[in-house]
């Protein structure tokens, strides 16, 4: 009989001090909740050394004196406000002060630090699952090998690019449109360890304050998943870092003043280009067959139908196309910059897909309007993250019209939700609200109106580059695929094609097997985030910058909301 996997995991944390960046203890406080155990802290007991102020003054690094007084004086990011670990953990029922403390003073040679062997011993007899470093620099010696599942590690980069620090500093001096985070099982090289979890977050570019706050806050959650994938397969799934990427160090003097002058005019540019230039979608399609138009995109370049807006202040998107008996029907997202709110809307082949038709409109924005036939009936779930629920909605073909069928799921920020009907199961894949452009999950139920059960290994993607739905599942030579938008360099760049390895109860994998760019040679050549089709017709959005006045208005009353916000 197999061993049954454990219900818990005993970690410890190595820390400098019990009061930690707002991050860390935000990591500790998800492990905790989410029943893993911390058994143990073992913090740094080191003793400062007493340097006159001579020796002080002659071993200052004066090149990277701006970036000392920047780091430790002015840069004030939410992520790395101080707070006591005692009582953030309180909140949830444990006490620290019951929790075994080891107070080490570790042997420093050169840049490496390593523990005595009488700690290491006590270490031991705590019988720790894994350990997260949050302390003592970097590491090296027996400790890394004394928890079952070895010492845990965060860098804030990826790996393959940027080694060492400042924390995602150079991908954003760098103009990088991603930015990775890592976890990993510490060995004895720098930033290339074995790699337990890795995600790609899109570079914020105007603001290196909110970009680390991105990457700190959300990275919370990864020693979680790693715990619950752990446990559910008894495996550690890991893999050694082949990493040849330089490393850095923090900037001198002149890349900080760099720093500063981009932080200014970057900012101008975000701003100045939000209110002059609006996103303008659009919705086109071409006479083939989904199979034979992602063959070759480009032989239907010239071929593309697009529809024609009534209003300046308007654009269409999100387009999904569906055939019953009586029809076929392209639905899609109508948006208004007047009222800065989506509706659904529809036209049909009968009319030459030339009249269209608002099918839904609610208090709240719509978009995305995912159709499909399930036992003779036509059902939509659109986008309605404002309504803080999934709703599930029937289309009558008399009418033209979307009736409410019932609610799916209550108290959720879905964006861009997709259902996908596998082996007797209902699985439902969608973003959320907070991160609509990174965080893949996955839901599922035996019907389709639910109850739908999170998937154990949620995420089940973190990357930017693949992760938000563009479209319904389809099969193409033998496979499923996933559409999905590719928001790297911006939001909706591309669609990206991702072959389904495996889908069941207990995983999920894909490989990414083609990218379909925007159209060139077309009107809307700076975007394409939605990609849907039939026998018949393949229907997809363009993107283009345009200014109007609604829209400028519409961003200028955004930012003034927002920044009212922020001082209630």
């Amino acid at each position: 009989m197999e061993e049954q996997p454990k219900a818990s995991l005993r970690f410890g944390i190595l820390v400098d001090d019990l009061t930690l960046e707002a991050w860390k203890v935000e990591t500790v406080r998800k492990l905790v909740k989410g029943g893993m155990t911390l058994a143990l802290v073992i913090r740094n007991d080191t003793k400062p050394e007493q340097n006159g102020l001579h020796r002080k003054l002659k071993d200052y690094p004066y090149r990277k004196l701006f970036f000392q007084i920047w780091n430790h004086y002015l840069f004030k990011p939410e992520s790395k406000k101080m707070v006591p670990l005692v009582p953030a953990l309180s909140l949830l029922g444990l006490n620290l002060m019951e929790i075994p403390t080891l107070d080490c003073e570790p042997v420093q040679k050169g840049i490496s630090t390593y523990l005595l062997d009488k700690d290491i011993e006590l270490i031991k007899n705590q019988n720790l699952d894994f350990i997260i470093r949050f302390g003592f620099n970097i590491l090296r010696g027996e400790i890394l090998n004394v928890a079952r599942y070895g010492v845990w590690s965060y860098h804030h980069d990826d790996e393959m690019r940027y080694r060492g620090g400042p924390p995602g500093f150079w991908e954003w001096m760098g103009d990088d449109p991603c930015n990775g985070i890592l976890l990993q099982r510490l060995t004895e090289s720098l930033d290339k360890g074995y790699v337990l979890k890795k995600r790609q977050y899109p570079t914020i570019l105007h603001s290196y304050r909110a970009h680390l706050d991105q990457l700190y806050f959300d990275s919370t959650d990864m020693s979680l998943q790693v715990c619950r994938e752990l446990l559910q397969s008894g495996v550690l799934d890991e893999h050694l870092s082949e990493s040849k990427a330089p490393i850095y160090h923090a900037p001198n003097n002149v890349k900080m003043l760099e720093y500063w002058i981009k932080c200014v005019t970057r900012r101008c540019r975000f701003h100045l280009h939000d209110l002059f230039k609006q996103e303008d979608w659009d919705v086109g399609f071409v006479e083939a067959p989904l199979s034979r138009f992602i063959e070759s995109p480009l032989d239907f370049e010239t071929k593309i139908r697009w529809f024609r807006r009534k209003r300046l202040s308007e654009y269409y998107a999100d387009p999904f196309i569906i055939t019953t008996k009586k029809d076929t029907y392209i639905f899609f997202e109508q948006y208004d910059y007047r009222t800065g709110k989506g509706c659904i809307q529809a036209t049909r082949l009968s009319d030459d897909f030339k009249k269209h038709h608002t099918v839904l409109t609610e208090p709240f924005h719509l978009s995305y309007p995912f159709v499909f036939e399930h036992e003779g009936v036509v059902y939509c779930l659109p986008e309605a993250n404002e309504s803080n629920r999934l709703i599930l909605y029937r289309f009558d073909e008399k009418t033209m019209r979307l009736e409410q069928a019932c609610v799916l799921m209550d108290h959720i920020k879905a964006v861009d939700p997709t259902l996908v009907y596998v082996e007797g199961r209902w699985n439902l894949f969608l973003t959320k609200k907070d991160f609509p452009s990174v965080k893949l999950y996955r839901y599922l139920a035996d019907d389709l109106k639910g109850p739908y059960k999170p998937f154990h290994g949620n995420p089940v993607k973190a990357d930017c580059a693949s992760a938000r739905m563009a479209g319904r599942f389809f099969e193409y030579n033998g496979s499923l695929i996933r559409p999905s938008q590719e928001c790297v360099r911006y939001y909706g760049t591309a669609v990206c094609l991702n072959r389904v390895d495996k889908i069941t109860d207990d995983q999920y994998h894909e490989t990414l097997a083609n990218t379909i760019e925007p159209f060139r040679r077309s009107p809307f050549k700076q975007g394409l985030h939605t990609l849907n089709g039939n026998g018949q017709f393949t229907v997809f959005d363009g993107k283009r910058w345009e200014f109007t006045l609604s829209g400028m208005f519409h961003q200028l009353g955004n930012k003034i909301n927002k920044k009212g916000k922020r001082h209630v």
